[in-house]
């Protein structure tokens, strides 16, 4: 009996220039294997968040800073974390945490796969498939 992969979630946090962030933002870092060096995507969005969001689809926190999950949660995490970093309003990450949980597999997949394929351009090529996102679902 083969168990499925983990993927490993994790942050850091680096100093911001802008006001609103109180001087430091931090950045979730998407990697594809548990032991990978260098992160599939990499978004800022509040950790909390993230890990609510994780805890509410059944995994559980490996230390401080890192989860380890498996590969469903895992794309539901990164949709929602590269989501999340464009979206202005924070009262709206709630309906966005819903809208997510809610995604099936085939729309997950879709969405998973056009933000890797949009990270393969640049962080900025990101933009594009997450307003898609928000204008789809009602995000915005």
């Amino acid at each position: 009996m083969s168990r499925e992969p983990l993927r490993r979630v994790s942050y850091t946090e680096r100093k911001s220039k802008k006001a609103e962030h109180g001087g430091v933002v931090q950045v979730c870092h998407f990697y594809p294997y548990t032991y990978s060096k260098k992160p599939e995507v990499s978004a800022v969005c509040p950790w909390s968040e993230l890990v609510l969001f994780a805890e509410s689809l059944g995994a559980r926190l490996s230390g401080k800073r890192s989860l380890r999950v498996g590969d469903g949660v895992y794309k539901r995490l990164l949709v929602f974390g590269v989501v999340r970093e464009r979206i202005r309003d924070p009262s709206k990450a709630g309906e966005l945490r819903e809208i997510v949980a809610g995604l099936d597999e085939y729309e997950l997949h879709f969405w998973f796969a056009k933000f890797i394929a949009a990270t393969e351009r640049g962080r900025q090529a990101l933009n594009r498939p997450a307003r898609a996102f928000r204008v789809l679902y009602g995000l915005d």
